[in-house]
């Protein structure tokens, strides 16, 4: 296969370090191209630094640099659209005119299209369909992925971005990072142990880790990243404002290894597929992300001529004596 690449989608800054910082660190160093866009600023997350006097820094730019920190440690390829942070379900920040929540979910999708054509991956990732702990932006985010690459199959949709100078690319696998609930089941019995409530956990304590979760049949790949967790801890080490670590950050040392050592998906296109180990298994003798052939104008003239041809052909046969 030639030069393999990778796309990850996710709503916030440090989604890429927190939750898929071991995958994105692996492909890297097994020489995948790796590019990530973040759809929006973070600006509605807590801030664990406190300022200094006569500071007026915004949150949104501090999580900017502490995004390309982690980008920078990840060694991916970092892309931008410019929604703001929505908060959790009911925050004031839904409301607000520019969040995610806000926005029209065709011209997210649209946006996304043109980050799809522009980096041309075999492999997409993002959150699954519950957000993994239902964030709205993580949600949506999600819909909008599926939007697109609903647009990516289709004629007329294709016909647009190249009206729009686009090359048009249809990527060969999607999938949707996700946290097994037998690996949950455990972490919060652990939390129990500690004395924490595990139905009120993250910063604002508004996350409740017992209703999330996928069931482990429901999962294809469990991809192990081992080798990569310390490359996922400083590069999550950058988000500062966020508390510098994810969750795992408050567990013992060996527990943290054994609890970060796989991260998983679930493949959401093509759908059906089976246990796999390596997000790209099986592309090497496949044919990899390629032009649509109903997308491609020089192809649907191509076979429009032959059509024509055949058609004179076939008129000229039956005329003939």
């Amino acid at each position: 296969m030639t030069q393999r690449r990778l796309l990850a989608i996710l709503a916030h800054p440090d989604d890429e370090s927190f939750g898929l910082g071991g995958t994105l660190a692996r492909y890297v160093r097994e020489g995948v191209e790796v590019h990530v866009c973040i759809v929006t600023d973070g600006a509605a997350g807590e801030n664990d630094q406190e300022a200094s006097e006569g500071e007026t820094t915004s949150l949104a730019t501090v999580r900017r640099e502490e995004l390309e920190c982690a980008c920078q440690v990840l060694g991916v390829q970092l892309h931008w659209l410019d929604y703001r942070d929505s908060g959790m379900e009911g925050a004031p920040d839904n409301q607000h005119a520019d969040s995610l929540y806000q926005a029209d979910l065709d011209e997210v999708a649209h946006e996304l299209t043109r980050i799809v054509c522009q980096v041309r991956p075999q492999v997409v990732i993002t959150h699954d369909a519950t957000g993994g702990y239902f964030h709205p932006d993580h949600i949506k985010v999600h819909q909008a992925v599926r939007r697109a690459w609903g647009y990516l199959e289709d004629t007329n949709a294709c016909f647009n971005l190249e009206a729009e100078g686009y090359e048009v690319w249809r990527p060969s696998r999607l999938y949707g990072s996700v946290i097994p609930r037998s690996a949950l089941k455990w972490f919060i019995l652990i939390m129990r142990l500690m004395g924490r409530d595990p139905t009120r956990f993250g910063q604002n304590q508004d996350v409740d880790l017992t209703q999330v979760g996928v069931p482990d049949d429901e999962i294809q790949v469990r991809l192990d990243v081992g080798r990569y967790v310390r490359v996922k801890e400083q590069a999550s080490a950058c988000h500062r404002s966020q508390g510098g670590g994810g969750a795992q950050r408050r567990l013992p040392a060996f527990l943290r290894r054994r609890f970060m050592r796989y991260e998983f998906y679930m493949q959401i296109e093509p759908a059906g597929g089976g246990r796999h180990s390596d997000l790209f298994e099986g592309l090497e003798t496949a044919l990899a992300a390629r032009y649509s052939p109903l997308c491609s104008s020089r192809t649907l003239s191509f076979i429009v001529s032959i059509a024509f041809r055949q058609s004179r052909s076939s008129s000229y046969a039956r005329n003939s004596p």
